[in-house]
């Protein structure tokens, strides 16, 4: 048995400005019929902002979906026709008002593979400096955050960082790189272990 599904038709439900939700119909793989609900939001980058010292770039704001403020990474739609990597930088600059001179690509993921066509992109972003301008949303109100890197990692184990894309970028930067855990250790290694 194949594991594909054979979309017998599409209908729009809703089309915003932001995001796009239909309802397919489609042939399961034994034959039967069923309706997905799909949810189509823009794709987006996430960033671990990470400076000399080994501290990480926080911003806290206020979700309406979950009703609370929470601690995340700088994060952000692509534009059309905008570089992921260009949105990285861009991000960074506008959440933290920092921009970084390095931008590692860490992976691409889905945070809700049952409905969501959404993406994130996920980069490491190193060698902060100033940046230009900071041009805000006019409509995200965002406190931003300056903490050692291994306590954003602790409040991941203990659940005091509770978005997704944050989790990812957290563990995905703590596994993979030797960054500095103490404050004696100055520079973060660009190497793979």
């Amino acid at each position: 048995m194949k594991l594909i599904e054979q979309v017998l038709g599409t209908q729009v439900v809703y089309a915003g400005a932001y995001l796009s939700t239909e309802q397919q119909t489609v042939v399961l793989p034994d034959g039967r019929q069923a309706v997905r609900d799909i949810v189509r939001p823009p794709n987006a980058v996430a960033i671990v902002p990470i400076d000399d010292d080994g501290r990480i770039y926080l911003v806290r704001q206020y979700r309406p979906a979950i009703r609370r403020a929470i601690y995340e990474i700088p994060a952000g739609i692509i534009d059309h026709g905008e570089r992921p990597t260009a949105t990285a930088r861009r991000e960074c600059e506008e959440e933290i008002g920092l921009r970084p001179r390095r931008l590692l690509k860490l992976c691409t993921f889905y945070s809700a593979v049952g409905f969501s066509t959404g993406s994130i992109q996920l980069f490491l972003a190193q060698g902060l400096i100033a940046g230009r301008d900071l041009r805000h949303d006019p409509t995200e109100f965002l406190q931003i955050h300056t903490i050692p890197f291994e306590q954003a990692y602790q409040w991941v184990l203990s659940h005091k960082i509770v978005d997704a894309k944050s989790i990812v970028g957290i563990l995905w930067t703590k596994q993979r790189f030797d960054l500095p855990l103490r404050r004696d250790r100055q520079r973060p290694a660009g190497r793979q272990r």
